[in-house]
């Protein structure tokens, strides 16, 4: 059995490690007391599952070790119960502890005492910081700062969050003839190539192309050239690399809308938890100018991510090269419920063939007697004649009542008073008449929220369903649109004995 003397150093992060050479000092002293392996951790004290930590405990119950070297207490753990395990398993199998600034001998009573002290000690100064952080993390929110950790794309200036445009990286089709004449100016403007915020933007860009985290992130990954890293902290150690959770959670922070948030997460027991969004504290507006979604955006991707997580990944079209990002009749994954037992509905038949694609009832012939199943483009015809119907019907209550039309919006009556002012202008001026085109195009897309991405999400059920007053609107629509219009409109379709015999709205 080979005995040994081995040293354990610890700082609590790469930073500590780097700036301020701890580990070096650390290591210097271990190896003149005598060790002969190091043992090192780059994690908190109050984490048991460092790995060199467990590898060393390891090696103690194997006997393998005769003695520990550390420069303080609080370098092996700064948990007071860990302590007197970590003692109790030394003393189990014959191996000492020397800790260096203490000159302490664990053999004696006194020097259990003392280490015992020690421990409470460096637990009490662990809590005590806890308590420091978490007062001035509560003066954050109440002064509206902005978090020191900043999602990508950003940085803090004067505890504000800026757009950040520091050049970042240059594709080869970006490059000027005198890329190297420019690589030599110390002014960074002049350099070429795309900023940080600029990548912010075009990764949002290619998210609402391809209506999904994962497909955004191959197209990311094959258009800026990416491989798989271990990078942990993106853009701020220099690596442009998105995983899957990691790009979600980015679009879903409220500071590229132009909000502040805090209290993301809650510890229980030791360990982070997330909390869920409606928990989040939100402080609106803090940075407007700065945004890097446009109107819209934000509600837009949230209903994205609502609808995939409903229609889970087997909606999505397996190649990215097509038109649509959605299969046919992807939208009616979440919608149909049988109408007797009231349990959501599962799709049958070939999915290589969509006119040969049904939904009927799980419970069809073991609880349930909707035993007929239903076509899909059959629950897309009869969802369309009942969209029509109910535009119809919201036209004509709104025509028959006296009062004023509310459906005439502030944006609405701007608009046409524009054009009102631009259509007195005498003469003809090119730029006048570019102008009036561009505004006719607004009022349409404010009359007929269809004709605009934005209009979709922001616009009402109500507003949406008055709009489709016509077949040929609900049946011009693509598969993505479809997704993304019927998901929003209709709660709920119910099916029996083969056909569609009610279908519910949301308010």
């Amino acid at each position: 059995m080979t005995e040994e003397i081995v040293g354990y150093i610890r700082v609590s992060s790469r930073e500590q490690a780097v700036d301020t050479n701890a580990l070096e000092q650390q290591r210097a002293r271990v190896i003149e007391a005598g060790a002969k392996q190091i043992f090192e951790d780059v994690q908190k004290g109050k984490n048991d599952k460092r790995p060199s930590f467990v590898k060393l405990i390891e090696l103690v119950k194997r006997g393998k070790i005769r003695k520990i070297i550390i420069t303080r207490i609080d370098r092996i753990t700064r948990s007071l119960m860990t302590l007197k395990k970590l003692v109790d398993t030394l003393e189990e199998y014959g191996v000492s502890l020397v800790i260096l600034d203490q000159k302490m001998d664990l053999s004696t009573a006194q020097g259990k005492m003392v280490l015992n002290v020690l421990g409470t000690l460096a637990e009490w100064e662990v809590d005590l910081l806890s308590e420091r952080i978490q007062h001035g993390k509560k003066h954050q929110r109440i002064q509206e700062w902005a978090n020191a950790s900043c999602p990508w794309g950003y940085k803090v200036i004067n505890r504000r969050y800026v757009l950040d445009h520091t050049p970042f990286l240059c594709l080869l089709t970006d490059r000027p003839d005198n890329y190297l004449e420019l690589s030599q100016s110390t002014d960074l403007s002049l350099l070429p190539g795309r900023t940080i915020a600029q990548l912010a933007r075009d990764c949002i860009d290619i998210f609402f192309a391809k209506k999904g985290a994962r497909r955004a992130i191959k197209v990311i990954f094959e258009k800026y050239g990416i491989v798989k890293t271990h990078a942990k902290f993106n853009g701020f150690d220099k690596v442009f690399y998105w995983s899957a959770r990691g790009f979600t959670l980015w679009l879903k922070n409220p500071v590229l809308d132009g909000h502040t948030s805090y209290l993301h997460y809650k510890t229980v027991r030791g360990k982070r938890r997330p909390l869920p969004e409606e928990e989040w504290q939100v402080i609106r507006d803090t940075h407007p100018e700065q945004r890097l979604f446009r109107d819209g955006e934000a509600a837009a991707v949230k209903a994205l991510f609502e609808v995939n997580t409903c229609n889970a990944s087997g909606a999505f079209q397996k190649s990215l090269t097509g038109t649509d990002n959605y299969r046919p009749f992807a939208y009616q994954t979440r919608l149909i419920y049988c109408q007797e037992c009231g349990s959501r509905c599962t799709p049958k038949g070939s999915s290589t063939n969509t006119e040969y694609l049904y939904y009927a009832c799980r419970h069809a012939g073991v609880g349930c007697n909707n035993h007929k199943a239903i076509r899909r483009r059959n629950i897309e015809e009869s969802l369309i004649e009942a969209l029509v119907e109910k535009s119809h019907r919201l036209n004509q209550e709104e025509s028959s009542t006296e009062e004023t039309p509310l459906a005439r919006s502030e944006a609405l009556a701007r608009l046409e008073a524009r054009l009102e002012w631009l259509e007195q202008s005498p003469g003809f001026d090119p730029e006048i008449e570019s102008l009036k085109q561009k505004t006719r195009q607004e009022i349409e897309e404010e009359k007929n929220p269809f004709l605009s991405k934005d209009k979709v999400f922001d616009s009402s059920v109500e507003d949406l369903i008055r709009a489709g007053n016509n077949l040929a609107i609900w049946h011009l629509l693509n598969n993505d649109e479809k997704v993304e219009i019927y998901c929003k409109l209709v709660h709920r379709i119910y099916i029996q004995d083969g056909k569609v015999v009610s279908v519910v709205f949301n308010q």
